[in-house]
């Protein structure tokens, strides 16, 4: 697979030509992709966008909502980083627990963020429905599942804080019991369950997306990487292989993938790229698919090297975790993800796993997405950790106001530091000491 396992010279070179999708159950289960042009001439925007994921459509969209003119330039196709790739969760909490967060930012910051989350779903939702977009979106409900005593009495004071804080009593505290009845499994003493959360199948939302977009008026180019960018008096100028494009303004939205193409800005070294890695079974057997998430909710367990899973609409189960440090794929890895599945559902020893693929999530040191100013002519919107299905939607709306030159308060999203990382070139080491250190509390609280 693409972006894993290659040198940054190599994958440099690779980035010049496009791209097929991984051979993931979301490529197998697709839907006719949009046909998308290549850009094939010089052409002038008043905004660029770069990068054709779930950020860069919804930029689009709302630039577009606003009159705006704008192309986006996608060097594969829609959808092919991480918003092709992800378990399609769209969830309303952050990596951080909202306790936490008012902790550390206060009760008013804390409570700004929960707005914000519950508006990212209901944007996503509200996307679907303007158009039409065949995705199997539905509200089904999002359980974090606790590894141990201490991440329930976090789960516990979540709930507090959202009742006498935020006056939201949807979300309920979770019992060994009822954990057992609702996920299918012993091995967690406790949840956290929000019935609002959202799934989606995510490589036909970015299609529908994109198809929708395009049909509003909005170019989208694609096998069209951006090799140089260059400011200058009259905005901005970005060479791609087959035309140069002057627009005003550049919104960056290539998160993860970001370190793909050298364009002099330093946005790929102010987040840490991590990979992480799916398996996806055959469909299950009746009997053993009607014990396993019965009520088809989502689950994120609470691990520092975090697993998810969820049961597709044709009865497959999804499970997804940590993938190696350094970006190599490796047998190993899948058979790591094989095994944390038997051993949270002892029953589906023997049923065979149809996909294995990879991908990359773009983490940041307070673990918030962030969106922002490189410069008066240049945007970003990244880092969202794998909490990307919902944010990435409010996050395209919030940078979209901001290229407008509307001021957006969004707390520590974009008000925080949001600089280079020190010492980015050796992160690898770094990222595989706190690997194992992670490892080694994640047993300790079980």
């Amino acid at each position: 697979m693409f972006g894993l396992g290659q040198s940054e010279n190599t994958i440099a070179n690779a980035f010049m030509k496009r791209q097929d999708h991984p051979s993931s159950v979301w490529a197998a289960t697709a839907n006719v992709r949009p046909e998308l042009p290549a850009l094939k001439e010089d052409i002038e925007t008043d905004v660029a966008i770069v990068g054709g994921g779930f950020s860069g459509l919804s930029t689009a969209h709302h630039l577009r909502q606003a009159g705006i003119a704008c192309i986006i330039l996608e060097a594969n196709d829609v959808g092919w980083g991480a918003s092709g790739r992800n378990g399609g969760m769209a969830v309303l909490r952050y990596k951080s627990a909202y306790s936490s967060i008012a902790a550390a930012h206060g009760d008013e910051v804390a409570l700004l963020l929960y707005r914000l989350v519950r508006e990212a779903v209901d944007t996503l939702e509200s996307i679907v429905a303007e158009y039409g977009i065949d995705c199997d979106f539905r509200r089904c409900g999002h359980i974090t599942a606790a590894n141990g005593r201490k991440a329930i009495q976090t789960l516990e004071a979540d709930i507090r804080w959202l009742s006498q804080q935020a006056d939201d009593t949807a979300p309920s505290l979770l019992d060994g019991g009822q954990m057992r009845d609702l996920v299918g499994t012993d091995i967690y003493p406790g949840g956290y369950l929000d019935p609002r959360s959202a799934g989606i199948h995510p490589l036909n939302y970015a299609h529908g997306f994109a198809a929708g977009v395009a049909a509003n008026g909005v170019p989208i180019f694609v096998g069209c990487p951006v090799t140089g960018l260059q400011s200058n008096a009259g905005g901005v100028t970005l060479q791609t292989p087959r035309g140069t494009v002057r627009a005003k303004r550049v919104v960056m939205t290539t998160n993860a993938y970001t370190d793909l193409a050298r364009l002099g800005l330093d946005l790929a070294q102010r987040v840490v790229p991590v990979s992480t890695s799916v398996i996806a079974t055959a469909p299950l057997p009746d009997k053993i698919a009607n014990t396993v998430l019965p009520q088809r909710q989502l689950v994120t367990d609470t691990r520092n090297l975090v697993n998810y899973f969820r049961v597709l609409p044709d009865k497959r189960i999804l499970f997804g975790g940590r993938g190696d440090i350094t970006g190599y794929e490796s047998r190993e890895i899948y058979q790591g993800l094989e095994r944390l599945l038997v051993e949270t559902f002892p029953a589906l020893a023997g049923i065979p796993i149809q996909f294995r693929w990879s991908g990359k999530v773009a983490v940041t040191l307070d673990d918030f997405p962030h969106f922002g100013r490189v410069n008066d002519r240049i945007f970003y919107a990244m880092g969202y950790g794998g909490r990307g299905v919902a944010l990435t939607n409010l996050l395209g709306k919030l940078v979209a106001r901001l290229v407008q030159g509307t001021e957006v308060n969004a707390g520590p999203m974009n008000q925080n530091r949001f600089a280079p990382i020190p010492f980015h070139g050796g992160r690898i080491p770094v990222m595989q000491m706190v690997a194992g250190w992670y490892k080694l509390l994640d047993c300790l609280e079980r």
